[in-house]
């Protein structure tokens, strides 16, 4: 394998750890940022960040073909795991107020679609990311002869 391929691969799955990093670090600090002067700027954020994550997380497995650099990169997924309860936190009192007790996510209003939809996507994606990164760490097991 040439350099430049491993370089192109190494970068790739980088990108993809650091959105990954990006998106659940603010999931998970997202009680600490919600509903400022801005309202749900950050919500918005998250909304359009989800699937962007998901989409970059396909570069994970760009490093695949290269099974010591993959498995070394595999281990970044530690740190997304003790995170995991803080994202899933927010995400629940977000699903809470507007799916279950009607509310906007940061207002006394009735809730707007993005409101209804946001608790659900955020769920989708952090499953989707789940089932991605396992996959990554099943790689890692794989011998390759």
């Amino acid at each position: 394998m040439r350099f430049a391929e491993v370089f192109l691969r190494l970068g790739s799955a980088f990108v993809g750890w650091m959105i990954i990093y990006t998106y659940i670090v603010w999931l998970a600090a997202l009680h600490a940022m919600s509903c400022g002067p801005d309202g749900d700027a950050m919500h918005r954020v998250l909304l359009g960040l989800a699937p962007f994550a998901a989409a970059m997380a396909l570069l994970l497995r760009a490093t695949r073909p290269i099974p010591d650099i993959h498995r070394l990169l595999s281990r970044l997924a530690i740190p997304l795991v003790l995170l995991l309860p803080f994202a899933l936190k927010n995400i629940w009192v977000a699903l809470k107020r507007s799916n279950l007790d009607g509310l906007a996510i940061c207002a006394n209003n009735a809730p707007e679609t993005a409101d209804l939809a946001w608790a659900p996507v955020q769920l989708i994606t952090i499953a989707l990311l789940a089932t991605l990164i396992a996959r990554v760490w099943r790689d890692t097991r794989i011998e390759k002869p």
